[in-house]
């Protein structure tokens, strides 16, 4: 058996399946499925969305009488930590960010291996990052965005939580086309934000984008006291009560208002669409805890993954242009962000004093 990761139809494969099964059979492409055909006609064949090939066999032992042995094996035997299809696949991926395509580094991950995922692609609108203006046909980047998400879903644990953000239509073709069918619990939020730009005579100021917070199961990892927002009315009885029994506040509503990156601040950097850091960390404490793997899809300028550093997480990202990739690395191994980088340089003094200051008071 060699080990590969991709095989032709018809041909005899070892198969992971439902992430933890693996089969020997051969293998058939069909329209939306895969077939795995039993070399006995008497057994039924196996019928599956998803799999991963470990290896294809390219030649049998047929008499055993007789035959020599060898000191070399057909193929080297895999280094356990090299394995992705073991638990231990994941470590070498874990604090690190791959200069490349995110859905290239998606398909090396092992299934149910990340316990969070967060996704904030180029929104398809023109805009550009680094050398590169992101436009192409609206049908062919919401395939790559289902690709996208598909790929996510699959490395996501079953108690996992993956969150996309995109302006709204791209996400509503994004549920409509795949999500609402293969993952009905879905909740949608809304980012409010001031904007100076994008005003029109014709229409309303489009000021928000919608994330998109998908689970598996109903019994999804969240942690409500990490991110409890004070009570409007302490004064009242229930709300006393509630306090007396421990409760921290109430339950964010499914609407939030940051500020955009403003590029006088202290993490604007030259990246085209920064996310503020307020948003991404009530998101990333809301279903994580100290040492659970946050998978961040496009490392962009840093900031998530600056976040991941400060509150304990492990992190695994990519990252395709090369400049932005210098600028997490540079990032991350400094604590914060150099003039060289910046937008809008400000003064030595307020540079030096402001880069000094912590962004949290806690960790939880």
């Amino acid at each position: 058996i060699r080990e590969q990761p991709t095989a032709e139809n018809g041909e005899t494969v070892v198969a992971l399946i439902n992430g933890n099964e693996v089969t020997l059979k051969k293998i058939y492409k069909e329209k939306t499925r895969f077939r795995l055909q039993p070399a006995n006609p008497n057994i039924k064949p196996i019928y599956t969305k998803e799999l991963i090939v470990q290896g294809k066999v390219v030649s049998v032992i047929r008499h055993f009488e007789g035959a020599k042995e060898t000191s070399q094996p057909l193929s080297s035997p895999a280094s356990p930590k090299d394995n992705l299809t073991e638990p231990q696949g994941i470590k070498k991926y874990l604090n690190k960010v791959i200069l490349g395509d995110t859905i290239e580094l998606l398909k090396k991950l092992p299934n149910k291996s990340v316990d969070m995922i967060f996704g904030d692609p180029d929104y398809n609108v023109g805009l550009k990052y680094g050398d590169k203006t992101y436009t192409r046909d609206f049908n062919k980047y919401i395939d790559w965005y289902i690709e996208l998400t598909k790929e996510s879903m699959r490395v996501l644990k079953d108690n996992g939580n993956l969150f996309m953000m995109n302006y709204p239509k791209q996400n509503a073709h994004l549920r409509v086309k795949y999500l609402d069918n293969a993952y009905p619990l879905i909740s949608e939020y809304v980012w409010v934000y001031n904007t100076n730009v994008g005003h029109s005579l014709g229409r309303f100021t489009t000021a928000h984008r919608t994330i998109l917070h998908v689970r598996k199961t109903k019994n999804n990892k969240f942690y409500k006291d990490n991110v409890a927002l004070p009570y409007k009315n302490p004064a009242d009885k229930r709300i006393l009560q509630n306090l007396k029994n421990g409760s921290n506040g109430r339950m964010p509503y499914s609407w939030f208002y940051f500020d955009l990156v403003k590029n006088v601040s202290r993490e604007k950097t030259y990246h085209a669409c920064q996310i503020p850091q307020k948003l991404t960390e009530m998101l990333i404490k809301s279903c994580t805890m100290p040492s659970d793997i946050v998978l961040i899809l496009f490392g962009g300028s840093g900031s998530e993954l600056e976040l991941c550093k400060l509150l304990k997480r492990q992190y695994i990202s990519a990252e395709i242009d090369k400049k932005y990739y210098e600028v997490i690395m540079d990032r991350l191994k400094n604590g914060y962000i150099k003039e060289k980088y910046k937008l809008k340089l400000r003064k030595e003094k307020e540079e030096k004093d402001v880069s000094e200051l912590p962004l949290f008071s806690k960790v939880v």
